[in-house]
């Protein structure tokens, strides 16, 4: 997927850019984080999917896939964001063993601190995902849908624009482990992402 790769590139730039300026210097806008937060992310990332087989351990090996997700939540002060969160990606590609198709979803309980009240912050969050997943093995085709456990680490830099709206840049790594699945003994997602990000504070 060209296309992707080219826009996650960009995205690397204008993370990369961005931290290197302090945040005051891209604090257009007033400073006000209070009360309800509605965030939107789009972007790519690196996706994997990791199995136990009926031949041992396999992998889809590393493939791009476009992202995206919405989350609610609270600002407690400037400092401190508590929220909930959905995340997804789609993607089906082949390879020379093991063509697979799959779509994730991530739901996250997250914290966002923001160090300085304002540009770089961290996010941790933990939560339940599902698996849609096909595998065509060269015995037969796995094909099953799972939900189960996830969790999530980030890190980003936001830059206001106004009193109650804000525009970043993030990454977030992504786990997802579903368990046995049809005839695999275990399946489990990982995720690197790089997304941009509009928050408006209510």
């Amino acid at each position: 997927m060209p296309g992707s790769k080219a826009f996650i590139a960009s995205l690397v730039a204008t993370f990369a850019l961005a931290c290197t300026l302090p945040a005051a210097a891209l604090d257009l806008g007033g400073h006000v984080r209070d009360g309800t937060v509605v965030g939107l992310t789009f972007g790519g990332g690196w996706n994997k999917i990791k199995f136990t087989g009926p031949d041992g351990d396999g992998d889809s090996g590393t493939e791009t896939a476009l992202t995206g997700g919405a989350r609610v939540g609270w600002a407690k002060s400037d400092n401190l964001i508590y929220s909930v969160g959905m995340y997804g990606w789609k993607r089906s590609y082949s390879q020379s063993v093991t063509p697979v198709s799959v779509t994730a979803l991530n739901f996250l309980a997250e914290v966002s601190w923001f160090p300085r009240g304002e540009g770089f912050w961290l996010k941790g969050g933990i939560g339940g995902g599902s698996l849609d997943l096909t595998i065509r093995l060269p015995e037969g085709p796995v094909i099953g849908k799972k939900g189960g456990w996830n969790y999530s680490l980030g890190a980003g830099y936001e830059i206001r624009v106004s009193d109650g709206t804000a525009v970043g840049i993030a990454y977030d790594f992504r786990y997802l482990d579903i368990g046995s699945l049809a005839d695999l003994e275990s399946a489990a997602s990982t995720s690197h992402n790089l997304s941009l990000n509009l928050h408006f504070y209510i």
